[in-house]
This record gives C-alpha cells, sequence and structure tokens, in this order.
C-alpha cells in the first residue's frame, strides 16, 4: 500500500471521487432513478469505489481527522460505507467502532448496534449527507436507547448545498471534507475539466 503525501492528500481524494466515484449519465443515455417515485439523476456519488481502497480510505481518515475536535468519542456507522469509514476512524483513534442497524435483528439478542459501547460520545459516520435519513434514524435509535451523541458527524461529502437542509440532527455540527462544488459532476462538466469523457468502470 502507498501512503499519500499529506499536502496532496486533499487532492488526492478529490480526484478519486470525481474520476471513480460519480457516475455521470451521457446525454444520449436514460437518465437514472432516484429515490423518490417520479425522480431521475444525470450524475450520481457512488462513494464506496472510493471507501473500499485502502489508500483512499487511510488518506481520507487522516483528512477527517484535521477536522474532528476531539478523539475521546466513539464512532458508529450507518449503511456499509458509513461502518467501514467508522472502522478506519476507530482504528486510528484506538476506541472500539460501531454499527447501527436500520431495523432490530431478528433473531438472537434482537439487537440494534454491533460492537460494544464504552460510555464515550457516539459520532455517526455516513458516506454522505444528503437527505441524512439513515442518519438520523440512526440518531433517534441511539437517544431512544439512552446512549450519548457527540455534538458533531461525520460524513466524506456533504451533499446538501440546494438540495437539502444542511443540518437534520438539531444543533449537531456536520464535519465533511467536500461538498458538491467541488466535482465536476455532471457529463459535460466533466469532459470540460479533464479533456477526456468520464469512465465509470464496469458495473456488476
Amino acid at each position: 500500500m502507498t501512503a499519500v503525501e499529506p499536502t496532496l492528500r486533499r487532492e488526492y481524494l478529490r480526484r478519486c471521487i470525481d474520476q471513480r466515484g460519480v457516475y455521470r449519465v451521457r446525454p444520449t443515455e436514460p437518465r437514472l432513478l432516484g429515490k423518490a417515485p417520479g425522480t431521475v439523476y444525470s450524475w450520481q456519488f457512488y462513494l464506496r469505489r472510493c471507501l473500499f481502497d485502502p489508500v483512499f480510505l487511510t488518506a481520507c481518515v487522516h483528512e477527517l481527522a484535521l477536522k474532528i475536535p476531539s478523539g475521546e468519542v466513539q464512532f458508529a456507522g450507518v449503511e456499509d460505507a458509513g461502518v467501514v469509514l467508522a472502522a478506519a476512524l476507530g482504528h486510528h483513534y484506538n476506541q472500539p467502532w460501531l454499527s447501527v442497524k436500520k431495523q432490530r435483528k431478528v433473531y438472537g439478542l434482537h439487537n440494534w448496534l454491533e460492537g460494544r459501547t464504552t460510555g464515550l460520545p457516539i459520532v455517526l459516520v455516513d458516506d454522505l449527507a444528503g437527505s441524512q435519513r439513515s442518519l438520523k434514524t440512526a440518531a433517534q435509535t441511539l437517544t431512544a436507547l439512552r446512549l450519548p451523541l457527540a455534538d458533531f458527524y461525520v460524513t466524506v461529502v456533504n451533499k446538501t448545498r440546494g438540495t437539502h437542509a444542511a443540518n437534520y440532527l438539531e444543533d449537531r455540527r456536520l464535519i465533511s471534507l467536500f461538498n458538491c462544488d467541488d466535482f465536476a459532476l455532471t457529463y459535460d462538466e466533466y469532459c470540460a475539466e479533464y479533456g477526456v469523457e468520464p469512465n465509470f468502470g464496469p458495473v456488476y
């Protein structure tokens, strides 16, 4: 594994997301179906393509650590990508990490969380903050379990600008590395910035 030079990390991360973590629809292709009924997208983030790469993940954790005010917390991931990032952050700060389920397990202990709580404030972690539905649901779960929430939460990309309310988690601060303005999101914008067509690679 090759480490990324600290002075180059942010640009490395931005380019990785721009070139590997966004699918852009060609002008001649049908648009992507959105989550909400009747909505379509001309581009969509797929950050797992980046976060499942150890070089990217390590660089991402080091950049986030520059923004995180305290390591005396416990990180809890929501969704697949959030769990990967929470695990990496927990490892960096030498703290046990958690994952928060969408639904209680239907067998065994019927638990909501995986991992071991420590009593420290819990920082919710996800790859993106858009509608923040998953983050808000996880916060409600932790509150119902009477577990302490940290006064901030963490994502790689804050996608809320111009699309959603900036903060769904009451007075908690959202810490992110990027927002939508940092990327050439449409097919034409990408071609103009890089002088080549996007190459997302195979999808399985």
